[in-house]
């Protein structure tokens, strides 16, 4: 019964914010022109960023607008063809000397379905720059080796839904696993993280 009317205070909680910032839009301000960094608790066997792309040849540059982005990632994540890509993203917020959930979080049982839509939070940010699109929808992640050419860019995380957003500093902290034939999750996942602060945009 206590645990089930916590639930119910944390979906009011949640649905009240919601609504004082419906049609509000948030930039993410990256802590630095890196964009990513290591898992600061990974699930053992995980690797970082650079298990799922090589960022070697492009060139990350921070500006007064957001990070400017040039050249091309390479993959470099070890998985087969059909395996199915899940991910989840959940947001953790700095308080009182420590890191604390939020009940911020996505999931996605099918990645490289939604890899290409434009109503997916990444594809603004990533995505959408892909030159050679016919590549992206066909292979994914699942190909080691293939080449994602990016158009130069200007990467800015900007977030209008009706979420409530905390302030100060954050962590996203993503997790990538690829399942294989039997429904049996490979141990190579991924793990990396995007540390920045929200601020709400007038």
């Amino acid at each position: 019964m206590a645990l089930q009317f916590s639930v119910l205070w944390q979906l009011v909680i949640f649905l009240s914010a919601a609504q004082h910032s419906l049609g509000a839009k948030f930039e993410y301000v990256l802590e630095d022109e890196s964009i990513f960094s290591e898992c600061l608790d990974p699930p053992p066997g995980y690797a970082n960023i650079s298990g799922l792309v090589d960022f070697s040849n492009v060139n990350l540059e921070m500006g007064p607008d957001g990070v400017h982005v040039r050249g091309y990632v390479t993959s470099t994540w070890d998985i087969q063809p059909k395996d199915r890509v899940e991910g989840q993203l959940h947001l953790l917020r700095f308080e009182r000397g420590s890191w604390q959930p939020t009940i911020l979080n996505m999931s996605s049982k099918d990645f490289c379905k939604r890899f290409l839509d434009p109503n997916q939070y990444w594809y603004d940010m990533f995505t959408r720059h892909i030159i050679n699109q016919n590549d992206a929808q066909e292979k994914c992640m699942n190909y080691k080796g293939t080449v994602f050419y990016l158009e130069p860019y200007t990467f800015k995380m900007i977030f209008s839904n009706g979420s409530p957003l905390p302030p100060g500093r954050n962590r996203m902290v993503l997790h990538l696993v690829a399942v294989d034939e039997n429904n049996v999750p490979r141990p190579n996942g991924i793990c990396f993280e995007i540390k920045g602060d929200f601020y709400k945009m007038e």
